[in-house]
């Protein structure tokens, strides 16, 4: 039988699915702008509909969820928790107990990278998994919806977590990612690299040397992942180009119909100049905001212009703590339809996973209201208040970022602690470990750049910076040394990250990795230093 008619239309049908998808893309895009622009119904929806499923389990019964009838009724019968809080119940549930905080048993939990903390063990219910499902195709809408070009014509390729999960008693446990790639639509499957044999493997380098030579020679139009990581792993891929005598100058060299980033996990300023030189050129860039708490949960919708849409109707319901308040005996719980811009918010969650007025640890601040767009503004635990400078994440994301650019540097990777008066220093400071790709700059220029960039943003800082607060110290650290140290900790790959602000426990470590391993230089800034003896 002669195949070749059969297999002629399997790739015409294939050439035509994003004209195919994009009539629904661009109505999904319209619905997630009109929802994101009056979200009251729909969030009351979701809240209604997870306090339902809820109502008859041991945590429905303890907070008497059968009564509650509004938002305020929640917030009356549920009170804000971290994890801490709902470890017991999530305990007993991981152990197999059905009915704790979901209906019947929650079969898979999500371990999570543990940058701040101990290790945590998440709920991921099947609700979750098929609410998540949709969070990815709600990734991909923005481009579809918009863009031209055949992404379906070729491979999409996701970098993320192990896909091999550990029997734990009746339930399974393993990354985030790793659980949602298991349940991957078939469809999707078709298109999705690298393979599952590959995904499976749990040794990060081996795994991206693994991706590497499979993708080599695939039609690869997206990539996804973490930003840090997708960096190493496309310098993999040119070096294993390179290796086979191909040229292979940039991404676009060995991939020419490169088209979509979609990334997240970290803010991705820091990280842009370097990933745009490999690439090759510029490509559509969509950023997303996602935990392993709630799945997919904003979305950036336009090209080029900040902010992310919040996802109303993907069985999260959001509340919104301004940060002040935080750690008062009644902080203003909001939701999305009561904030307002230029505030930071921590995040708190209710969820069809079993996840109740959660406080995730993360901060979000609004760019926009009509409709609702959300910029990452990092941790709460990675804030910097040691004297008084309440420094977010945010913050010291965006000077880095632009003491980069008036440098002309490109950042690998950094973090920062705090530095504590003693006896032979009676004022504090802040010093930045910084891994530059290629020579490093000036960095007394970044530093002084960095600097002038935090002083114009926030009044605490540049009040302590004119009295009592050193300016930054610069550290620069060897090629790979972030890499090295993570490698250490066993916290190389899938949703690790590097933390922005090191705990001085943290920092005792990594100054002593730092002396013990990599070639480091101290530079401060010594004519701000001499001035401010003077």
């Amino acid at each position: 039988m002669d195949r070749a008619p059969a297999a002629r239309g399997i790739r015409a049908l294939i050439a035509s699915i994003d004209g195919l998808l994009r009539p629904f893309a661009r109505r999904r895009l319209a619905r997630m702008r009109a929802l994101a622009a009056a979200p009251g119904p729909a969030q009351e929806r979701e809240l209604a509909r997870i306090v339902a499923r809820a109502r008859h389990t041991a945590f429905g019964r303890e907070h008497a969820l059968a009564s509650v009838r509004t938002v305020h009724d929640f917030r009356h019968a549920v009170p804000l928790r971290d994890y801490a809080g709902m470890r017991p119940w999530w305990e007993r549930a991981r152990e197999g107990e059905p009915d704790v905080c979901w209906p019947g048993i929650v079969r898979h939990w999500a371990i999570t990278s543990g940058t701040t903390s101990g290790e945590k063990y998440m709920p991921v219910s099947d609700a979750t998994i098929a609410t998540n499902k949709r969070g990815g195709w709600d990734a991909l809408v923005p481009y579809l919806a918009t863009s031209g070009s055949a992404l379906f014509g070729g491979k999409l390729l996701f970098l993320g977590g192990c896909t091999a999960l550990r029997a734990h008693g009746p339930v399974w446990i393993g990354d985030n990612t790793g659980i949602m790639a298991r349940h991957m639509p078939r469809l999707i499957r078709r298109w999705h690299v690298p393979c599952a044999e590959i995904t499976a493997i749990t040794d990060w380098e081996a795994k991206i040397r693994h991706a590497a030579v499979e993708t080599l020679d695939q039609d690869v139009r997206m990539l996804s992942g973490v930003p840090s990581w997708i960096v190493l792993f496309g310098e993999q891929v040119l070096a294993e180009a390179r290796r086979l005598g191909r040229r292979a100058d940039s991404l676009r060299d060995v991939w020419p119909n490169l088209a979509l980033f979609v990334h997240g996990g970290v803010a991705f300023a820091p990280y842009r100049e370097r990933f745009l030189e490999l690439a090759g050129g510029p490509l559509w860039l969509t950023d997303t905001y996602s935990a392993s708490e709630g799945g997919m949960l904003a979305v950036q919708d336009r090209r080029d212009a900040e902010g992310m849409l919040p996802l109303c109707d993907q069985g999260v319901f959001f509340e919104f703590v301004p940060v002040d308040e935080l750690g008062g005996s009644n902080p203003r719980r909001l939701p999305l339809a009561e904030v307002r811009t230029g505030v930071d918010y921590a995040v708190v969650l209710t969820t069809d996973s079993g996840i109740f007025a959660y406080l995730l640890g993360d901060l979000v601040r609004f760019v926009e209201t009509q409709p609702l767009r959300l910029v990452f503004a990092g941790r709460i635990a990675h804030q910097l208040n040691a004297f008084g400078e309440h420094l977010s994440g945010g913050e010291i994301d965006r000077a880095v970022a632009a003491a980069a650019q008036a440098t002309g540097s490109r950042v690998v990777e950094f973090t920062v602690a705090a530095l504590f008066p003693d006896e032979g220093n009676p004022h504090g400071g802040h010093r930045y470990y910084v891994e530059f790709a290629g020579t490093p700059p000036d960095v007394a220029r970044f530093g002084d750049v960095l600097d002038a960039t935090i002083r114009a943003g926030n009044e605490d800082y540049a009040t302590h910076r004119s009295f009592g607060l050193h300016p930054p110290e610069v550290v620069t650290v060897r090629h790979e040394g972030f890499y090295d140290w993570m490698r250490s900790r066993g916290k190389l790959g899938g949703q690790n990250k590097v933390p922005r602000v090191l705990t001085p426990e943290l920092h005792a470590d990594f100054a002593a990795f730092v002396t013990r391993e990599c070639a480091a230089g101290t530079s401060p800034n010594p004519t701000a230093n001499e001035a401010e003896k003077a």
